[in-house]
């Protein structure tokens, strides 16, 4: 599926629009100016609000979250999950609740902002028609959920709906009924409780036949053993937390994905924002039993820029390095 740069754009906006739409008239007013750029957006009850753009945090000072601040946005979502995060219809905006001392009330609220970008995973194609398995490996705001997302849109493109996509927090196909289209013509899956997302990912390819399953946010030992039990059906795209693949690599929760083999074609670490350095894993995995450091095969350079004053962004400098 493709998508014309004036498209992105519209798509783009419309997101920002849906997310400006819940929050409330003074919060709305400060975040809408620095919405290009901003990250997230920091939410605390008797605390000046903070949002991050143009990579670094902002508070301010005039405008302290209130009760009616808390209030008015938590009515405006529809339904917040087990794991205390909601999402916007058709977006791959994330909402975090941070519950009060009892557990019952709402101290505050992290939003997350995602924008839809076609082209960050280009030259990644290349592993796609190789072996589409990848592990996808970052810092949080570091955009894994971006990349895995334009990765499974290139995937798609081979596999179509024999890819599916579980959708743990909804930051890759979105929240509501119609998956958000950067996921191209792969399914998607809803994760309606985090704590099961390992049956969810077994009703994927026993009820959907899904010869590839890509999973954001791998996390727990459980989830780990369960692509391992299903690795014999099928392939994983997936995405976990971390910036040292050696760390990643010997994280004792995680361990069912490299020993006694890599369940992994490709490991992919996300130094940031478009630069990525890749890995063969199951030579990564070699090295770090061996007590050697990892060696990237490359290092991926798919930055996103301005290409002039007033310009819209685009992708203007794909190269590997």
């Amino acid at each position: 599926m493709l998508f014309t740069p004036e498209e992105v754009k519209a798509r783009i906006q419309q997101d920002y629009e849906k997310l400006l739409k819940i929050l409330p008239f003074d919060i709305r007013a400060a975040l809408k100016p620095v919405i290009d750029e901003a990250e997230e957006v920091k939410m605390r009850f008797g605390r000046p609000l903070k949002i991050k753009h143009h990579g670094k945090w902002h508070r301010y000072d005039d405008l302290v979250v209130r009760q009616e601040h808390l209030t008015d946005l938590r009515a405006r979502i529809d339904h917040i999950r087990d794991d205390n995060r909601a999402g916007i219809d058709g977006t791959g905006h994330r909402i975090s609740r941070i519950p009060s001392a009892d557990g019952k009330g709402t101290d505050g609220f992290n939003i997350r902002i995602a924008r839809f970008y076609v082209g960050v995973a280009e030259l990644l194609r290349k592993c796609v028609e190789t072996h589409p398995s990848m592990l996808i490996m970052g810092l949080a705001g570091k955009g894994k959920s971006t990349l895995l997302r334009d990765y499974v849109r290139i995937a798609a493109e081979k596999y179509d709906a024999n890819l599916t996509v579980v959708d743990t927090s909804n930051e890759v196909a979105g929240d509501g009924r119609t998956p958000h289209p950067g996921i191209g013509e792969a399914d998607r899956y809803f994760v309606p409780v985090k704590a099961e997302q390992h049956k969810v990912m077994l009703e994927a390819i026993a009820n959907n036949s899904a010869h590839y399953v890509a999973i954001d946010e791998v996390q727990t030992r459980l989830e780990a053993e369960t692509i391992r039990d299903l690795s014999v059906k099928a392939s994983f795209i997936a995405t976990t937390h971390g910036d040292s693949i050696t760390e990643i690599i010997q994280n004792a929760s995680l361990e069912p994905l490299f020993y006694p083999i890599a369940l992994f074609k490709w490991g992919l670490v996300v130094r940031e924002i478009g630069l990525y350095d890749l890995y063969d894993l199951q030579q990564a995995v070699n090295d770090v039993k061996a007590g050697r450091e990892p060696v990237p095969l490359e290092t991926i350079n798919a930055r996103i820029e301005e290409k002039a004053e007033g310009d819209s962004e685009s992708l203007t400098d794909l190269k590997s390095a």
